[in-house]
């Protein structure tokens, strides 16, 4: 729903690219539909069935009023990136681009594994821009302003967006009304603009929340 401009772009340059997907999606009852509405999304923007790993926790329900566990979250992350060398990860900021609190989890895993020193130094993280309402929604009428402000950065031609609208669309089971209005307006459908991060930045940033 929100990388799908850099998965698509890494797959096309035959990037060996992995999801860690930290839940079922179980909220509604729906777990089981929406897992193979995830292996068919990432089938469209060409992720091998093998390079998908969907985590089931009791810990980490998917909720979101649910406090997910952060040492819980970093050891599942730390486990992956090790066991299959990851050496890029890609995940949400601390705004979780639409704030939910499950996604904003995911960066303080992140955050709590570079402050223990459980980072491999050989990873590279980058994580995904959140903007304000108005860049969210202007899709292709941000381009200008993503690329003035970011110098790393994952656009979409026309052509290509319509297969990110596809992999949306196999998530059949989400898609109420505003999420057909999301796939029209959004610019995450076209763009993704990315940060790098290091201790220093999660420091930073970590200090700004206290």
């Amino acid at each position: 729903m929100f990388f799908g401009p850099t998965i698509y772009r890494l797959c096309e340059q035959g990037t060996e690219v992995y999801i860690l997907c930290l839940s079922e999606g179980n909220y509604e009852g729906k777990g089981q539909i929406r897992k193979q509405e995830l292996w068919a999304a990432c089938k469209e923007l060409g992720v091998p069935d093998q390079n998908i790993c969907l985590i089931s926790d009791t810990r980490l329900p998917d909720d979101p009023k649910a406090q997910w566990p952060v040492p819980v979250i970093a050891k599942l992350i730390e486990h992956r990136v090790e066991a299959f060398d990851i050496d890029t990860l890609v995940i949400f900021d601390r705004g979780g681009v639409s704030s939910h609190p499950n996604h904003a989890a995911v960066f303080y895993a992140v955050a709590y594994m570079f402050v223990e020193r459980n980072m491999p130094e050989t990873c590279t993280v980058y994580t995904l821009d959140s903007v304000n309402i108005l860049r969210k929604y202007l899709g292709f009428l941000d381009l200008p302003l993503s690329f003035l402000l970011s110098s790393k950065r994952y656009f979409l031609r026309w052509t290509e967006s319509r297969r990110v609208l596809r992999a949306m669309k196999r998530h059949q089971s989400q898609m109420v009304w505003f999420r057909y209005l999301y796939v029209i307006f959004s610019r995450y459908m076209v763009i993704n603009t990315l940060r790098k991060i290091s201790l220093a930045d999660i420091e930073l940033e970590l200090e700004v929340d206290d």
